[in-house]
């Protein structure tokens, strides 16, 4: 109950807020503009680039390449939310603690890994997800990881777990972190009604 509970105070405080959409993933400040107004055709990115999610991954996430580098983010439809910062999580492939630049396919990811995580490993990512909520953990029913490089061979990770009230609500919670990992960005992934 309490799973249910969190993810009716979250769309609650979403509602209340009138979330922006300009608004930073992993510190990164995202340009002041619509986000469509600043993506490009993925068609002249160089040729070790991925342009592509894997399937399973691409329920949750999309890559767009923009005028700032490539990003991933929430799907069309799919709201990635850091309930602590007020802010929409995206994963940048452009290394910035600040506003990133214009930069165009100069900023990409050249390795994404995502996979299942077995038992232990999805119990310690709970663990970590847990301790950063300030909460209780909820027993895992999946969890997932992906693993990002960007072209200059910064490594990024993001996981997703998910407990079995989140698979009956069709939500997750999420953790990014860049390497090494001093303190990750928790973010809940969901779709608005």
């Amino acid at each position: 109950m309490g799973g249910v509970r969190r993810h009716q105070i979250m769309r609650a405080l979403l509602a209340a807020a009138g979330v922006v959409a300009a608004l930073p993933g992993l510190g990164y400040s995202q340009p002041r503009e619509s986000f469509d107004s600043i993506v490009i055709s993925c068609d002249t990115a160089p040729s070790d680039a991925v342009t592509k999610l894997p399937p399973k991954l691409s329920e949750w996430a999309t890559l767009s390449c923009t005028r700032f580098g490539h990003v991933v983010r929430a799907a069309s439809g799919w709201v990635w939310h850091d309930p602590k910062a007020n802010t929409f999580v995206r994963i940048w492939s452009q290394p910035s603690g600040g506003d990133l630049v214009e930069s165009g396919h100069k900023h990409y990811f050249k390795s994404m890994e995502f996979r299942q995580l077995g038992v232990e490993e999805a119990g310690a990512a709970n663990a970590a997800l847990a301790a950063a909520l300030g909460a209780k953990a909820q027993p895992v029913a999946d969890a997932y990881t992906l693993a990002l490089v960007d072209a200059q061979g910064r490594i990024q990770t993001v996981n997703f777990v998910r407990s079995e009230p989140n698979i009956r609500l069709g939500t997750f919670w999420g953790w990014a972190c860049g390497s090494p990992c001093y303190e990750p960005q928790v973010f809940m992934g969901f779709k608005p009604r």
